[in-house]
């Protein structure tokens, strides 16, 4: 009972049900679609009050007065909310929210539940949320939204294609955040006419792009290329190696600015780096 009555207090409340002020925490799959998927349910189930969580694993301990539910990941809600932010928020809000739900922070899903609810609740239009940088929760979706757009960016110039046996070329990269079907519209244009792909190491996902096609993107793979499946890609590689060894200065070496311009994390698969011994 002592609990009970100080919770209530804790809530502000005098009276009434102290399930008004129930925590609610949405588990859902970690990626956009998840938890868009997420966001609408919530939205549906939680009009009531209650304080929402989005989160996209089970935490380890549980919550007191604290209800869980398990989210299944559906392409049609999903859309329905992405469709909704882009036509009555518009592309820059648009792309600000779908940037953070790529990051790979653990409270992304509930700082994008509470800037949506922040611009529709209670019948509003808030076409310029994302200017309310005094709200913690938009301030959050702005930052999360630069962190990941810097990171794809760097990976446009950070990427290493390899041929694989004269028939695809392939690119391994362990980003930081979700970045891959971010970078599909920008390699698509730029290597329309060849087969490729673009393989996440840390999460397992390929994207894909047959020559003339549309990328399509492959859960839950794994990639493994024997050293003679590379062919006379090895050769090329040492003369890029080569080629930087030749243009740069010793004197001139600054090796904290280079981490700066150039993390340890990109470095894995680029052969300037990884050929080095």
């Amino acid at each position: 009972k002592t609990v009970y009555r100080k919770y209530k207090e804790s809530c502000g409340q005098k009276g009434g049900s102290y399930m008004n002020q129930e925590k609610r925490i949405l588990v859902c799959e970690d990626s956009m679609e998840g938890i868009f998927s997420a966001v609408y349910d919530g939205w549906k189930e939680c009009a009531g009050g209650c304080k929402v969580s989005i989160q996209t694993s089970f935490s380890v301990s549980m919550e007191l007065f604290t209800s869980y539910r398990e989210i299944a990941t559906d392409q049609s809600k999903a859309g329905k909310v992405m469709r909704t932010i882009l036509m009555r928020l518009g592309s820059e809000v648009y792309e600000q929210i779908c940037l953070a739900a790529a990051s790979a922070d653990e409270d992304r899903g509930t700082a994008i539940y509470y800037v949506l609810h922040r611009a529709f609740g209670g019948g509003r239009c808030e076409k310029h949320v994302m200017e309310a940088l005094a709200d913690p929760y938009v301030s959050r979706v702005a930052k999360l939204a630069l962190c990941v757009k810097r990171e794809y960016h760097h990976y446009f110039g950070f990427i290493r294609f390899r041929e694989i046996s004269g028939r695809f070329l392939l690119a391994k990269i362990q980003p930081g955040n979700d970045i891959l079907s971010l970078m599909a519209p920008h390699f698509s244009n730029r290597f329309p006419n060849e087969n490729w792909v673009i393989y996440d190491e840390k999460r397992q996902k390929a994207l894909c792009h047959g020559k003339g096609k549309a990328c399509v993107m492959r859960k839950g793979v794994r990639i493994q290329v024997p050293g003679n499946a590379v062919g006379d890609m090895g050769e090329y590689e040492e003369l890029w190696q080569t080629f930087c060894d030749s243009i740069s200065i010793e004197a001139r070496r600054n090796e904290k600015l280079q981490k700066q311009m150039l993390a340890l994390h990109f470095r894995s698969n680029m052969p300037e780096f990884s050929l080095k011994g």
